[in-house]
């Protein structure tokens, strides 16, 4: 391939080279100097020409020939070898790339002169690296004095070191960073999760709590929780979670170091709300990949893994919602969800059920018909069995609360002894039926023409409870244990969700199985909290999400 030559009318004796910093004083006449200025700007023209001596054959001086370019010129050169035509100086003057690197330069050194100013004063400077408001829980005086007691800097520098280290202080610290400013391959790499030295320094105040689960790799805490954004630090966004959980893999690499772990490893240590259900951890754990709520997050473990209450507790949600013999509440009020599902102080959870408030009205525990004022005391197995073996005390006590006079609460505790002894027989067989008794109807009456179950002269313990029988102890009732919590992963609001009844949620006119499970499936959540819902359904509105370290 030939080199490319230059135009014909190209002269490059008058060639004006534009990246040189000055041109020719003559380049505007047309006639500017071959040699043009040199790198200072000085005109190098002398003589048109450099004479040459010339000695011929035979000659011993020599004589000096001109070299003009175009021809010799008609004086030729002067005795002493010099050109007879010397050249006028011009005034170089500077090229536009020249003008234009006096501007750059310029600009570059009032920047510098700016910014040693604005470093050089701390107000200013923190007013200059300051990209926003901090959050309330970062300033102020709760913050000062959490700083105080762990030896920080309340400013700048708690966070950000090199903050009030001054110009000096901080280009050491930039270029002591991993990876350096001038690292470019590192810092192209480098993903937005990674950690850095400021994820140190939030755990100095934090240290309740770690990352996340033990085999997840750490990533920043600045990445989930961004400061200088408001008074209150931005929520955290899907985004976040994203990065690993919408990895599939990412989650395959995690799921595959848990299985390398023990069970315990994986306990999130979160103070939860009373009593919660022991669910054991997944085989694979947590590691499907999940985009978004409504999209493609896993069913409830409670339907996928079929949970079953194992509670002894027996009780069916359907015969008290629905069936024909419950009878009403002493103001007239048909029983419903809300008479037992109290919420607590807070309105998230609800509190436990217990049996004064909520199942006594019913259930009375009475055990003499002839004396339905005095009933049997509901709790421990020894206090019951303290009841019955004082009976004659029981009724004596009662006869003083009625008004009944001191002379004649003799024979009152008298006569109700015997009318129970002739109900029941003796103290063995009363014994028994109040703890072993399973019968919920009494034996059938005739009224007119009418036949139907009468009430039983009072249910047994065994109705609700299950009762052992112990040659050493006597009865042992196995005491029941309501789990208020069974999602322990994720976090609910009861009262976010004021105009949702009971029953949209939780269907417990048709359950009739005690060990039911009567929490929603994902569908029914996803309803609102869906982009089609219109409710928040980012992953924090449900869940938590760092884990808790156990008290030193």
């Amino acid at each position: 391939m030939s080199e490319q030559l230059p135009a014909p009318e190209f002269d490059a004796q008058n060639y004006v080279r534009p990246n040189q910093a000055w041109t020719c004083g003559h380049a505007a006449e047309g006639r500017c100097c071959p040699l043009g200025p040199d790198r200072w700007g000085r005109c190098q023209a002398t003589f048109e020409c450099r004479p040459v001596l010339e000695i011929r054959p035979g000659e011993t001086k020599g004589r000096w020939k001109c070299t003009r370019t175009g021809g010799p010129c008609e004086t030729g050169p002067r005795p002493d070898g010099s050109c007879c035509q010397p050249i006028p100086p011009c005034s170089p003057v500077p090229s536009l790339r020249w003008q234009r690197g006096r501007v750059t330069l310029a600009v570059v050194v009032a920047c510098l002169a700016g910014l040693l100013i604005v470093l050089g004063s701390p107000p200013l400077r923190n007013r200059f690296f300051n990209p926003g408001t901090l959050s309330q829980a970062h300033r102020g005086a709760a913050f000062a004095a959490l700083a105080a007691t762990n030896h920080l800097n309340p400013g700048c520098g708690a966070c950000h070191v090199a903050g009030n280290a001054g110009p000096n202080g901080m280009v050491r610290t930039a270029f002591a960073a991993e990876p350096a400013p001038l690292e470019m391959v590192k810092l192209f790499s480098a993903t937005p999760a990674e950690v850095t030295a400021l994820d140190g320094h939030c755990e100095t105040c934090h240290t309740g709590h770690s990352f996340h689960q033990p085999m997840v790799n750490t990533i920043a805490c600045t990445y989930c929780h961004q400061e200088h954004q408001g008074p209150r630090m931005a929520s955290v966004g899907d985004a976040g979670c994203a990065f690993c959980h919408g990895n599939a893999a990412t989650m395959a690499a995690a799921g595959a170091a848990g299985a390398k772990l023990p069970v315990e490893a994986f306990h999130l240590g979160m103070v939860t709300h009373g009593v919660t259900f022991p669910a054991p951890h997944p085989a694979a754990g947590f590691t499907a990949v999940v985009h978004g709520f409504a999209e493609d997050h896993p069913q409830f473990r409670h339907v996928t893994d079929h949970w079953r209450d194992p509670d002894t507790l027996k009780f069916n949600h359907a015969l008290h919602l629905t069936g024909t013999t419950i009878p009403a509440l002493p103001n007239g009020r048909k029983l419903d969800c809300t008479f037992c599902h109290q919420p607590d102080a807070g309105g998230a959870y609800m509190r436990p059920v217990q049996f004064e408030q909520n199942c006594r009205v019913c259930h009375s525990l009475q055990f003499d018909p002839a004396t339905p004022g005095l009933t049997l005391p509901h709790g421990r197995t020894e206090q019951v069995v303290a009841f019955l073996h004082s009976l004659p005390k029981q009724y004596a006590d009662f006869a003083s609360r009625q008004g009944i006079a001191a002379e004649q609460q003799q024979n009152f505790v008298a006569g109700k002894l015997a009318q129970l002894q002739g109900a029941v027989g003796s103290g063995d067989a009363l014994m028994q039926q109040v703890f072993l008794s399973t019968a919920k109807t009494g034996p059938l009456t005739h009224v007119g023409t009418v036949t139907g179950a009468t009430r039983p002269v009072f249910p047994g313990c065994a109705v609700c409870h299950e009762v052992q029988v112990s040659s050493a102890s006597g009865f042992q009732i196995t005491p029941p244990v309501l789990f208020e919590r069974w999602l322990t992963h994720a976090s609910f609001n009861h009262a976010k969700h004021p105009g949702v009844s009971c029953e949209q949620c939780h269907a417990a006119r048709t359950s009739k199985d005690t060990a039911d499970v009567l929490l929603p499936a994902r569908e029914t959540c996803a309803t609102c909290h869906s982009p089609k819902g219109g409710v928040a359904n980012t992953c924090a509105t449900c869940h938590a999400y760092h884990k808790r370290l156990p008290q030193r």
